[in-house]
């Protein structure tokens, strides 16, 4: 018998049911149970959020498409689909403007570089039907390699589809947005044919802010016979935008549409195509679950950045296979699961660097050729300790290298390295109902990717490459955690604690130009998500409440500098909340708001930061004969001035008034959308 599920379509304006063989869904977020018997159902931290939860609403940024998961921090840059500060619990959220911290994946293979680096800018998740942010021991299962977990775009791999289906999308807004996406699958016999596209324009809230990327996504499935099937798929992203920079505190709120001088002369802009080809095999039975796959990526990046970073052009070529199997086994009187995987990731890129001067390339100053090499084993035993209560324990072992080679000077070869073995456990008791207690530990290691390594140094314009010796930055987290649902509550909570050593900080001086990253001392990372889901009224209108929060704290540890202050670059406190109203013959309305509470600093030092800011958001709209979808989406109500996030952090803010590192929030915006669905069916 396989796990129970509560399908609950809290966005779309669907009724409850109750169906067998799929995930628990706690809307907006799913928690994965598992596809395997309740007697090794192993101890489960994922959200899931499924490519209906966008329905009937504005997504112009990540942060609009994930601000509702617990756990997932998104921290606005520019607008647009323009890199965020993204992170899980902390990890990653002072690398800007290229990401890390987090895996992210595309049908659990790597959509970044072998480093582990990343430009998020290349993804479009409403090209997904569903995207899992994995973090505790899922982030360990998936990606032990990083800090934070990982986010996982997935395709129509859940269920095989019975028939054609098709849907379109297309939004326009404020400042110039346009957003349109389709999607579509065909099936006959034993294949199954899907492909999605999209395109997004947009000239910004800010000057010198344009944006243009085109994606598209496409696989082709095939089944072998029983439940196993092969898949290939392609992905394609080309994006470009302008990098408006950042502003001091007052012209971030007193001239949040304006650039700055040097922005004016530089002309920061940047340009990156990504292309992806996969080959995967899967057999998912009761009795084992077997998967297989390899993938090969292309990534080019053109970044012309202001005066004190310059100019570059990168071109990755990146290989990785993943492998996996969990089989069942009796032994002893007990149901056990056993999953043994390994990932492995390599690849091959050149960067070259070249002075900006007022806004042309001027002379080369480096020509770098980057090896990265990251592989994982792991072994993990879940197994039935009584009819409630599952126990999970697991080792991996990760191994890194980062080679690199200066191709302007004849120098010697420099070689990071790093070998990890990482334990985890965990238990999940179901004491009641649909109602689950978690507790877990999982260790995990980040080695430093080639944007930490690799530094621009030395005053405009006497820029040189420098290299930043880093060692791998580590943890222990700790987690307590209950979800589940009752009627017409459901709930997600969860308490960690995590204990880092040399956490990597990228810092930036003190008129904001990057200065490279650091290993710091211990520090502490701790928080606390809560997401609510409250149906309070089902007839004849139905009305509820959805709301998620996190309260996170990272910390140094007694450092000789800084004491036991808080880092730079994390909230306090975040979180979003929606009334919505669902009426009989398929209106629609919702208001709501999202809000930063307490100071986030932007130095170590707390000599400057901004404060929390809530802003009010509206929607309505109308479902008409089940496919067609009309709607409106008011954002910032009250066209509020704030600040969305900073440009890095600093160590000290020598003169904070004057200290450019601010990035504004945009003002009040407008979206009209169309939406059009033929769904299959089930």
């Amino acid at each position: 018998m396989r796990a129970r599920i509560l399908a609950v379509a809290l966005l779309t304006g669907g009724a409850y049911a109750e169906e067998p063989d799929a995930p628990q869904v706690l809307a907006p977020w799913i928690v994965i149970e598992t596809r395997l018997t309740p007697g090794a159902a192993p101890t489960r931290a994922t959200a899931v959020l499924p490519a209906e939860a966008w329905s009937g609403r504005a997504v112009a940024t990540l942060a609009d498409a994930f601000r509702q998961i617990p756990g997932a921090m998104m921290l606005e840059s520019f607008g647009g689909f323009e890199p965020p500060r993204l992170s899980i619990r902390g990890s990653g959220i002072q690398s800007a403007p290229s990401s890390r911290g987090l895996s992210l994946l595309l049908d659990q293979l790597p959509l970044g570089l072998a480093d582990g680096s990343f430009n998020s800018a290349l993804l479009d998740p409403q090209l997904a039907t569903r995207v899992e942010v994995q973090r505790g021991l899922d982030g360990w299962r998936t990606a032990p390699g990083t800090m934070g977990g990982a986010l996982d775009l997935r395709g129509d791999d859940r269920m095989w589809p019975t028939e054609a289906a098709a849907a379109l999308r297309t939004e326009v807004g404020s400042f110039g947005a346009w957003r349109s996406h389709a999607r579509g699958t065909y099936v006959r016999d034993n294949y199954a044919a899907s492909g999605a596209v999209s395109f997004q324009t947009q000239d910004g809230f800010r000057a010198h802010s344009a944006q243009r990327r085109e994606a598209m996504r496409t696989a082709l499935r095939r089944r072998l016979g029983g439940d196993t099937e092969a898949t290939v798929a392609w992905y394609h992203v080309d994006a470009r935008y302008d990098v408006p920079g950042p502003l001091t505190w007052a012209e971030a709120l007193l001239a949040p549409r304006s650039v700055s001088s040097d922005v004016s002369r530089d002309q920061p802009h940047r340009a990156s195509t990504f292309n992806r080809v996969t080959a995967s095999v899967g057999q998912h039975t009761v009795a084992r679950e077997l998967e297989g796959g390899i993938a090969w990526g292309r990534t080019t990046d053109g970044f012309q950045q202001l005066q004190a970073n310059g100019i570059s052009d990168s071109r990755s070529d990146d290989v990785s296979v993943h492998l996996m199997a969990a089989p069942r086994l009796d032994v002893g009187g007990a149901t056990h699961r056993l999953r043994v995987a390994a990932t492995a990731s390599r690849g091959w890129r050149t960067v070259k660097r070249w002075r900006n001067d007022a806004g042309q390339r001027g002379p080369h100053f480096a020509d770098d050729e980057l090896t990265p090499f990251t592989a994982m084993v792991q072994g993990e035993d879940t197994w039935a300790i009584t009819r409630r209560v599952i126990g999970t324990a697991g080792l991996a072992q990760l191994m890194a290298r980062r080679t690199i080679a200066d191709r302007l000077r004849v120098t010697p070869r420099s070689v990071v390295e790093s070998h990890d073995t990482l334990p985890q456990a965990g238990l999940q008791w179901r004491f009641w109902r649909d109602c689950t207690l978690l507790g877990q530990v999982s260790a995990v290691a980040e080695p430093p990717t080639f944007d930490d390594l690799v530094v621009v140094a030395g005053p405009y314009p006497n820029l040189r490459r420098t290299l930043q010796p880093l060692a791998t930055q580590r943890a222990v987290t700790a987690e307590i955690g209950v979800r589940g649902s009752a009627a017409a509550w459901a709930w997600d909570a969860a308490v960690y604690r995590a204990a880092w050593r040399n956490e990597i900080l990228r810092l930036a001086d003190a008129s904001g130009a990057a200065r490279g990253a650091v290993n710091a001392g211990p520090t502490t990372h701790a928080g606390v998500e809560v997401a609510l889901r409250w149906r309070f009224v089902t007839e004849p209108v139905r009305w509820s409440l959805a709301v998620s929060t996190a309260w996170s704290r990272a910390t140094f540890d007694s450092d000789t500098i800084h004491g036991s202050g808080r880092l730079a670059g994390m909230p306090p406190h975040t979180g979003t909340a929606e009334w919505l109203a669902e009426f009989p013959r398929g209106a629609f309305a919702a208001v709501g708001a999202d809000w930063v509470a307490g100071t986030t600093w932007a130095d170590h030092a707390h000599r400057l930061g901004y404060g929390g800011r809530t802003l009010a958001h509206a929607r309505a709209g109308w479902r008409i004969g089940g496919r067609w979808t009309l709607f409106v989406d008011a954002r910032n109500l009250g066209d509020h001035r704030s600040i969305a996030s900073t440009a890095g952090v600093l160590d000290v803010a020598r003169v904070p008034a004057a200290t450019a590192i601010f990035l504004p929030a945009p003002g009040r915006t407008f979206t009209v959308g169309v939406e059009w669905n033929r769904r299959a069916s089930p």
